[in-house]
């Protein structure tokens, strides 16, 4: 900064200061005892003396010149007590004109301490004879009593002192460019202590004249010494503080991150150095960063070039930088006005730069140690052609969905596999066919959101879908994200159509490898089936070993009774009420735990003791039948029924006799018919399920609109009633699809009870009631199956007060309920 700029800045205020000194001038010329004698001069001439000597000696505590403390407040409170207001006045406004004449300041600084200085002792005097002193020129001898001296010293002290720090704030902080309260801040203490020590001093000076006054002559001598070592002692009082500041500053910059380094160096050099402003500049050419700010924070982050102009007047010193761009660095400290720094602060100032060298040295270091580590670790979890993640990873997210971390458990595995990728590769070259990988994975990565999508190498892919969903929408949502890749891709003119084949399986094991190996399978079942899309099915798995265990396994499970039986309730969808209970077993497998019926039933099928599991079955869900009814709970029994044990011309025999052994109606069973694309010779089956109709059994076909389930079989079997599949009741949202509309209408039209499945809420219950479902099961009811006598314990405790009732009535109050229209095939 040119001191020129700081002087038109203060220009104004100094102007004001110098017309109030001229005023307070006048007013002691005009106020001027009479002539006294010659003698009686020297007090004034001893004060003018004290004056010039006190202002030209000043102490430097701060690198700027506004933190410059002297004593001249000693020499005019000295001056207070023995002197009338208008001597004081002139005296001091002479000693400090001699002060500035000798050390040569410039035109508005020497103005500006004169006006300041003169008013000053206006106010000290003002103030001195408001509290009582009032001295008389040439007659010390005859000073007041020592109370009223301390009494007008103080008053005189605390004016000087207010009116001084008042009238030069302003001044120094337009100077400086620099916030008021922190130029008030600034070498508070020293200012303090000097104001306080020259009080002594004057009160010492005063205590000397009473004793004899001729002893006036040799204060100026006593001051000179005096000031000379306060003012050592104070020099090392701030080497002491500037080095234990440098100590705390350098330790603050001990980061490993670099942004906090350089903003911890420009606050900190902005306080030890006392500057308007810090700047940092490193970086190599063309790309150089620029942070300036100042004690209170940064205010410039950015590059050098771009950055606002700052003040042309700095210091600035290199500093080595090897790690941070082209080898050097710079620190700039914005002294302001006038200033300069002493032989200790620019070795202070090299100090803290050789620190901060080392600091950014060590940040940038561990910096690129970091960036290289999250490279490897990136590197190692992500396929370097595309981006997606990993083998690895994939395997690690499965490891953790199956597991539970991160508070989801479960998981589908979408494998997916190019179709003709080899084609393109052996046609357009291996350029081409990287192209078309990076552009699947992008495709890929687009539609799968929230899912994982890896790469496991060549041009396989997967996509993990976290969370359990129901199947059905899992599938769904498979197809979305097969459906992106039929878009052909353009490759230099030539249109290339990519087709894919996937595999999904869903978490039914703790093992990733196992869910990574189902899904395969299914994969290689959708290639063999000409289909984009197969869904693992553990029978259709010849390399299922855990299955072949079990295997090995159903006849001790016979023997042992580890099949055990529990009920689904099915519920009135009008009433709420129960009106059936669905057998459903399962096997309590000592080391597996439960496991459900699909587990195990094909495995039970193919060892030959099909005959007493089903026996065994049907007494378990017989006796519950009896317990029920002797509750007075009059419910029918569903059991599933293998087309197997439909061909043993003996079955009907078993089952009836069944019945009378438990003493139970045959209109309360339910033989429950699942995968009817398995039945091999239908007219046995027919007759056999003719034999047990006429007998008063009910027949049921069970998961209608399934793959395993032939539509065809409700024209041609004698059943009595349909339920639709889980799966198609659990996707409806909002309203029902055309398929689920269809079966429905389509078993009415055949006089059959309609059951649904899956019911998960009130909207699906309202829905299948307005379509003509009767029934309904689902986990709106309670989906786990219960033993007999958890059954009956919840159908004794009812619903709302009702008995046997799980769900309140749908139409209370006696409403009409319109029903779908009816489209009659036939009758049975």
């Amino acid at each position: 900064m040119r001191d020129s700029e700081a002087d038109g800045r203060v220009i104004p205020i100094v102007g004001l200061v110098v017309s109030g000194a001229l005023l307070c001038l006048i007013w002691a010329v005009t106020h001027l005892p009479p002539p006294v004698p010659a003698r009686t001069l020297l007090y004034p001439l001893l004060v003018t003396t004290l004056v010039a000597v006190a202002n030209g000696w000043v102490i430097r505590t701060e690198i700027r010149s506004a933190q410059s403390v002297s004593t001249t407040s000693a020499a005019v409170l000295v001056g207070v007590t023995i002197l009338p207001a208008p001597w004081l006045v002139l005296c001091t406004a002479v000693g400090i004109a001699v002060a500035q004449a000798v050390v040569r300041l410039r035109p508005v600084k020497a103005a500006f301490a004169i006006g300041k200085e003169t008013i000053t002792a206006t106010a000290a005097s003002a103030a001195a004879g408001w509290a009582g002193a009032h001295p008389v020129l040439g007659s010390v001898e005859r000073l007041d009593s020592l109370r009223t001296i301390l009494i007008g010293l103080g008053a005189a002290a605390l004016a000087y002192a207010a009116v001084d720090e008042t009238v030069a704030l302003p001044v120094l902080a337009l100077a400086n460019r620099t916030p008021w309260w922190q130029v008030l801040r600034r070498g508070v203490e020293v200012r303090i202590a000097v104001k306080v020590v020259t009080m002594l001093l004057a009160a010492a000076t005063i205590g000397v004249i009473a004793v004899d006054a001729r002893l006036l002559i040799a204060t100026p001598l006593v001051v000179l010494l005096l000031h000379s070592g306060y003012s050592r002692r104070l020099h090392l009082r701030e080497e002491r503080l500037a080095w234990r500041r440098l100590a705390e500053t350098t330790d603050a910059l001990n980061s490993v991150d670099l942004d906090s380094v350089l903003g911890t160096a420009v606050r900190g050099a902005a306080d030890l150095f006392s500057a308007q402003y810090v700047a940092v500049e490193l970086g190599p050419p063309g790309r150089r960063r620029l942070v300036r700010g100042d004690g209170t924070g940064i205010r410039y982050d950015g590059p050098a070039d771009a950055a606002p102009p700052a003040d042309s007047r700095y210091v600035a010193i290199p500093f080595g930088a090897e790690n941070a761009g082209d080898g050097r660095g710079e620190l700039r400290l914005g002294l302001g006005a006038g200033n300069t720094l002493s032989d200790r602060e620019q070795y202070t100032l090299r100090t803290f730069a050789a620190a901060l060298s080392t600091a950014i040295r060590n940040a940038t270091a561990y910096e690129e140690v970091t960036r290289l580590a999250a490279q490897h670790a990136h590197d190692a979890a992500h396929d370097p052609l595309t981006g997606l993640a990993n083998r690895r990873q994939l395997h690690d997210r499965l490891a953790g969905a199956l597991s539970g971390r991160g508070g989801r458990s479960g998981a589908a595995l979408l494998l997916i596999d190019l179709n003709h990728f080899k084609e393109i590769n052996d046609t357009l070259g291996h350029g081409a066919g990287d192209r078309v990988l990076v552009e699947v994975a992008d495709r890929l990565r687009t539609v799968a959101s929230g899912a994982l999508v890896a790469r496991l190498g060549g041009d396989e892919f997967a996509v993990l879908f976290p969370g359990v969903a129901p199947p059905a929408r899992t599938e769904h949502r498979a197809r979305q994200v097969l459906s992106v890749l039929r878009t052909p891709m353009d490759l230099d003119g030539v249109r290339v159509s990519v087709g894919a084949s996937a595999g999904l399986a869903t978490a039914g094991t703790a093992s990733p490898e196992e869910l990574l190996r189902r899904a395969d399978v299914a994969m290689y079942q959708a290639k063999d089936s000409g289909h984009p899309l197969a869904t693992y099915a553990r029978g259709r798995d010849t390399a299922d070993l855990t299955g072949l265990a079990l295997g090995g396994e159903v006849s001790g499970a016979v023997a042992a009774q580890q099949f055990v039986v529990g009920f689904a309730p099915t519920v009135d969808l009008s009433t709420g009420r129960v009106i059936a209970a669905e057998a459903v077993a399962s096997w309590d497998h000592p080391d597996l735990g439960p496991l459900a019926p699909g587990r195990f039933l094909a495995l039970v099928e193919r060892s030959g003791l099909l005959g007493d599991f089903t026996r065994a079955v049907l007494d378990e869900s017989l006796a519950a039948v009896r317990a029920w009814q002797d509750a007075g709970f009059d419910l029918p029994v569903a059991v599933t029924v293998s087309p197997r044990s439909l061909l043993d011309p003996t079955f009907p025999a078993q089952l009836l006799d069944r019945l009378e052994r438990h003493r139970v109606a045959a209109e309360r069973l339910v033989v429950d018919l699942v995968d009817t694309t398995t039945i091999g010779n239908l007219d046995t089956v027919v007759r056999v399920l003719m034999l047990l109709r006429d007998a008063g059994v009910r027949i049921a076909l069970d998961d209608l609109g399934a793959p395993r389930t032939s539509l065809s079989a409700l024209f041609r079997l004698p059943v009595h009633q349909a339920k639709i599949h889980h799966e198609l009741v659990a996707a409806v949202s909002g309203a029902p699809s055309a398929a689920l509309r269809s079966l429905v209408e389509l078993g009415r039209s055949l006089n059959l009870t309609v059951i649904a499945g899956g019911l998960e809420n009130p909207e699906h219950r309202s829905l299948l009631w307005e379509l003509g479902c009767t029934g309904g099961q689902g986990s709106l009811f309670g989906v786990t199956p219960l033993s007999t006598a958890g059954l009956l314990a919840t159908l004794r405790r009812g619903f709302g007060g009702v008995p046997g009732a799980l769900a309140p009535t749908l139409h209370p109050g006696g409403s009409v309920v319109r029903l779908a229209k009816l489209r009659r095939i036939g009758s049975r």
